[in-house]
């Protein structure tokens, strides 16, 4: 079974308040046989008629759920079959509504479609939206953070987003997806994230800075539910069902599944049709806003006419490989899950429309580069990728970082914006650790020592590179292990450390922004402990014999070993993402 578009929404502000009036057909008085009428757009915005056939019921297809089975004809039903964006298209019998169009099936011979029972639709037409969105359920750790390390991991979590946002049950769901902002390639680019989400995506124009809003939408209009706006568009469309007041309900069947959502909803226009074996679609473009889209059940959409949604704004500064700086405004549904997603394939798109996306590459967040939070402190994401992976990192770790905040269980986060200054060469600022030295390799503590760095760029001559650094006074005679290294590789050495878990959002934050960058040398010297981490808290320089019992089997609590206890930690700026490890025992004297 495969749901139809399901982005279809709503309705003008000038919707007729008799809707409500509508005589309605419960299911239990449905027969096989029943002849009757859709209501839809086939071009333009004007609703055209269309012929319905009774051919039988699905009862109880899911909890509370039932289904009638319908055959479509008339206009260019006989060529397309069902098109993905009929969703919530008004089906009546004798006058009577019956329920929307929903579901159809790929390659099948005939316009055979699916209709959700309007009693279902309306038990969720008074719905309302809670003024405080639902948080998410995520306690992250130092181990998820340890996931920016890998660009496997980042394109993992996409692929999280998109079958968690639109599980694929019997049949995978095509969603007419509009987009504009983004050309050919950038499109391509994003295509499989936006597939894997449910959408058929197809290049679009929108309403622009004219903000066309189309006649009077009415049951059986073309609406659109904007996920992006600005310089980036990207917006599902379908059908209206039914309208009451400045109420509207849609679709016949879930968008996502989500509950109480905020999106933007907007009228549209049908541009042209597109047979398919598969799937035929309606090509539809936006139009005005004119309101939002307040819930998202498993029967339709519930949406407000005359309200706007809130949305967070992204700010993109893209300096290319030619050196000429681009700026890109936009903004991306406020949603835990959604949001996420769209911003990595909104930045996908729009990087790939201006640059090369394969091979070896350098992508660079400036200073600057931040998730701004209204009340706490915020976000850095500043640093350099460099390599084959470059691209997956620049899109990818402003989006993960994104869903660890909106998605953290201790309060709900308020994002007032993403800005980012983004910059793109075709060579990779890639650079190899060769040696590392010590001027002496037996100190007392306070005494300071130099650190030699001999350092390979990617076709460039080497560098030699030095920095001195203090061995704190209080450090006690024994063997340090000094450290020298790129983010990654000290990151991978501190493993032992085991998972730390922030106690509130400001944690989380300062975690964060304590992560390592790329284009930075790591010198660090740590000793053997024989500390714990006990419950979060860690509990160094413990006597052995206490440590030992801690973390004996069968002991209480959450308890981990700590082997070793950091000294101190200095750092090398560096042009380059640095790879590559050198590790050197230095005595401390008594």
């Amino acid at each position: 079974m495969r749901r139809q578009a399901p982005w279809a929404t709503l309705l003008l502000v000038t919707c007729l308040p008799a809707a409500a009036a509508v005589p309605t057909l419960p299911f239990d008085e449905v027969r096989a046989g029943m002849r009757g009428t859709g209501r839809t757009v086939f071009a333009g915005s004007k609703v055209e008629s269309f012929d319905v056939e009774v051919l039988g019921k699905l009862p109880n297809v899911g909890p509370d759920q039932n289904l009638i089975l319908v055959r479509l004809s008339g206009g260019p039903l006989a060529s397309t079959g069902v098109l993905s964006g009929m969703s919530g298209s008004p089906v009546s019998v004798d006058g009577k509504l019956i329920g929307a169009v929903a579901y159809a099936w790929g390659f099948a011979k005939e316009a055979i479609a699916g209709v959700t029972p309007i009693e279902e639709m309306l038990a969720i037409a008074d719905l309302e939206t809670p003024e405080r969105r639902r948080t998410g359920a995520l306690a992250p750790t130092t181990a998820d953070l340890r996931r920016l390390d890998s660009a496997d991991e980042l394109r993992g979590f996409i692929s999280e987003l998109g079958d968690r946002l639109f599980p694929r049950r019997i049949l995978p769901v095509s969603v007419p997806l509009s987009v504009s902002g983004i050309d050919a390639r950038g499109l391509e680019r994003a295509a499989p994230d936006l597939f894997r989400a449910g959408f058929l995506p197809l290049q679009a124009g929108s309403a622009g800075a004219t903000e066309e809003q189309g006649g009077p939408l009415v049951p059986g209009s073309a609406m659109g539910l904007k996920l992006v706006r600005g310089d980036v568009d990207m917006t599902a469309t379908g059908t209206v069902t039914w309208v009451d007041g400045d109420r509207i309900l849609a679709f016949g069947h879930p968008l996502f599944g989500l509950g109480a959502v905020d999106l933007p909803l907007t009228a549209a226009r049908v541009e042209a049709l597109l047979p398919s074996t598969l799937q035929s679609a309606r090509m539809a473009r936006p139009l005005g806003e004119i309101g939002a889209v307040r819930q998202d059940r498993a029967v339709g959409l519930v949406g407000r006419l005359g309200v706007r949604p809130r949305m967070i704004p992204v700010r993109l500064q893209l300096t290319g490989a030619d050196g000429a700086a681009h700026e890109f405004a936009f903004e991306i549904a406020d949603d835990p899950l959604l949001s996420p997603l769209l911003l990595y394939v909104s930045l996908n798109g729009v990087l790939a429309s201006k640059e090369r996306v394969f091979g070896n590459a350098t992508v660079r967040l400036r200073e600057g580069s931040v998730i701004k939070m209204l009340d706490n402190e915020d976000v850095a994401l500043d640093n350099l990728w460099a390599g084959a992976s470059a691209f997956d990192y620049g899109t990818g770790i402003a989006a993960y970082i994104l869903h660890l905040l909106m998605n953290n269980t201790w309060t709900q986060p308020q994002i007032a914006g993403i800005n980012l200054l983004l910059e793109y060469e075709e060579a990779p600022r890639l650079a190899r650790i060769r040696r590392a030295a010590l001027d002496r390799y037996r100190v007392a503590s306070g005494e300071t020592l130099e650190v030699t760095v001999l350092l390979s760029p990617y076709r460039g001559p080497d560098q030699l590179l030095t920095r001195e650094i203090l061995v704190p006074p209080e450090t006690p005679p024994g063997i340090l292990t000094v450290s020298i290294g790129g983010a990654l590789a000290v990151s991978r050495d501190e493993e032992f450390d085991g998972p730390v878990a922030p106690r509130d959002l400001d944690q989380l934050i300062w975690l964060i922004n304590q992560l390592r960058r790329n284009d930075r040398i790591y010198i660090l010297a740590s000793r053997d402990d024989s500390g714990v981490l006990l419950g979060g808290d860690r509990m160094p320089n413990l006597p052995p014999s206490v440590s030992r019992v801690l973390v004996r089997p069968g002991s209480k609590g959450n308890v981990t070993s700590i082997p070793q206890r950091s000294i101190l930690e200095e750092v090398l700026p560096s042009e380059y993402a640095v790879e590559g490890y050198a590790r050197i025992l230095l005595e401390v004297e008594r």
